[in-house]
């Protein structure tokens, strides 16, 4: 993995006509790094760090001298916070409700015989190609020969503890898993139906398809939300069968106060991010569920000990010394996978030690910790008696 921070004169010539711009405007997007060049396994591509032109932030144009492949970034999804005016307002008629995972976005391309995993933010991530390779190579290269590799992206959501980004236990998929969500045919989503016949006759898995349902019919909509609440998933996408109108999505309870409870572990970083979006979803939750009382102020129990404690605790520990990280593991074969990680981690500026590897069933797993500058700014706070905040 290496940085280009000088793209010769073909490589911006190259993207401009990808993208359709005008030279001097890749030029300009280029030197304020919105446009960002990188090359890996001998791969040059470009990466889109925000909207331009109409094309998503995590857009990426793969090319070499005299041929280009663009791949456009994952669209954003709409919320919903109140879906018994979202749902018959939106759609036209039928819904697919599909369980939405919670994991981090990766679109898979096969390149010159290669598959590369593209996460949301453009990047090739070099661990989870490689897993993806590993796990769901063979399938994958079938599924998009078949398809047309030219003009084909899968799109789907890896889960599981063991990776660098996101982690949440699925007992389906306790370590790592990939779970297509879409196929994308010159930038469109196939139907859904059309996209699990393809995934299933390769022997992929994709997500779960939870109901069909009229776009009317609220309180089956909300009894599958209840059900995935219970059982603390993340919440769902509700899709028309032909794509006709673009998707919503919809998280539960569960996931909204089990995030504010892990970004408030961090607060002076991620607690902010965290925070107001996810008590927004619950105001609007308690609002369409007529919540009162007991059930009201149970609610409120609830936010405001997730705000705290995780909080509370970071002071803390870091008043009494204790270094604060996120801990998370990872699977490679060899230790230059890991290395191969650290350094890509390292370039995209996140601080990430290694605290250890061991073998586990023919395999190393490494553990490492990412550094947070919460405790640089709660230490100083400490010190002074003093807020930086205003």
């Amino acid at each position: 993995m290496t940085w280009i921070h000088s793209p010769e004169p073909w490589m911006l010539d190259t993207v401009a006509e990808a993208l359709g711009l005008q030279r001097e405007r890749v030029e300009h997007l280029s030197r304020h790094r919105t446009l960002r060049f990188r090359m890996y396994r001998g791969l040059f591509y470009a990466l889109l760090r925000r909207e331009v032109a109409d094309y998503p932030e995590g857009t990426v144009v793969v090319f070499g001298r005299g041929w280009w492949r663009l791949v456009k970034g994952y669209p954003s999804i709409k919320r919903m916070v109140l879906p018994s005016v979202a749902l018959p307002r939106h759609f036209l008629d039928k819904i697919i409700v599909e369980e939405k995972m919670n994991g981090y976005n990766v679109r898979v391309v096969l390149i010159d015989g290669r598959l590369y995993a593209i996460t949301r933010g453009g990047y090739i991530c070099p661990y989870t190609t490689r897993r993806i390779e590993r796990l769901y190579g063979e399938k994958l290269k079938t599924l998009l020969e078949e398809l047309g590799p030219e003009d084909h992206v899968v799109a789907g959501e890896v889960v599981g503890l063991r990776n660098p980004y996101t982690r949440y236990y699925y007992p389906e998929a306790p370590h790592f898993g990939y779970f297509v969500f879409d196929i994308f045919r010159g930038g469109q989503p196939l139907p859904p139906g059309e996209r699990n016949a393809a995934v299933e006759k390769h022997g992929l898995s994709h997500v779960r398809l939870l109901a069909v349902l009229d776009k009317t019919d609220v309180e089956g909509f909300k009894k599958i939300i209840e059900a995935l609440n219970r059982e603390g998933r993340e919440g769902v996408v509700v899709k028309d069968p032909e794509y006709r109108v673009p998707p919503l999505k919809y998280t539960t309870s569960h996931t909204n106060i089990g995030d504010i409870r892990y970004g408030m572990r961090f607060f002076m970083e991620e607690g902010r991010s965290f925070l107001f979006s996810r008590i927004l979803r619950e105001i609007f939750r308690a609002h369409e569920e007529g919540l009162e009382g007991h059930r009201l102020l149970q609610l409120a129990t609830e936010l405001g000990m997730a705000i705290f404690e995780p909080s509370l605790e970071t002071v803390r520990k870091i008043a009494a010394g204790d270094l604060v990280y996120e801990e998370f593991e990872i699977e490679a074969d060899t230790r230059e996978e890991i290395d191969e990680l650290l350094e890509h981690l390292a370039e995209l500026g996140v601080d990430v030690v290694l605290a250890g590897v061991r073998e586990e069933d023919g395999k190393l797993v490494a553990t490492l910790r990412k550094m947070k500058d919460t405790a640089v700014q709660v230490r100083k706070i400490l010190e002074t008696g003093i807020s930086p905040m205003d």
